[in-house]
């Protein structure tokens, strides 16, 4: 609360204003440690996974598209690309990897002959199996975390995720 009237022995608004700012900065290095914190456990996470997926012999990202056939059969292109957040370039060049593996099938529709359907192979099935039991044996230690932890960690995520969705949404793009 900023008060207006100043006294004889010194400036009150000022000592408030002093006390807003230094309220500010210390929201923001909070928001910039559990950025901080994110950023190491996305990198921890990441770090297990790319380790499995190079003990398979595959990748991180041919893993995850594998989980996205097998979630979302028969799919194009263009969803796969929306589902796993990059380009289609990428993406076709991660489709004909996973095909010269027989991992992935390719089917033209009957409909429309330029359009092409993606479906994980029973191969890719095999695999995509292997690498859930392995992640899933890696990420076990976190079962450390009491059920109210874990509980916790799972209502706070899911608030921050309702924020920033909600701040993308009111952001105005000027382009």
């Amino acid at each position: 609360m900023i008060r207006m009237r100043n006294n004889f022995e010194g400036n009150n608004t000022e000592r408030c204003v002093e006390n807003m700012d230094r309220d500010r900065e210390s929201k923001q290095i909070q928001v910039k440690e559990v950025l901080h914190s994110f950023n190491q456990v996305k990198h921890s996470l990441l770090y297990l996974l790319r380790k499995n997926a190079d003990a398979m012999g595959t990748t991180f990202m041919q893993s995850h598209v594998l989980q996205i056939l097998r979630e979302h059969p028969d799919i194009g292109l263009t969803e796969l690309s929306e589902l796993i957040l990059v380009g289609n370039s990428t993406t076709s060049g991660l489709v004909d990897r996973l095909v010269k593996s027989e991992l992935v099938s390719r089917k033209r529709l009957e409909s429309d002959r330029r359009s092409v359907t993606l479906r994980i192979t029973d191969k890719g099935v095999e695999l995509q199996d292997r690498m859930e039991r392995a992640n899933m044996q890696s990420l076990s230690p976190l079962n450390q975390l009491s059920v109210n932890d874990r509980q916790d960690l799972l209502r706070i995520h899911q608030q921050m995720n309702e924020i920033l969705q909600q701040q993308g949404r009111d952001i105005i793009n000027y382009e």
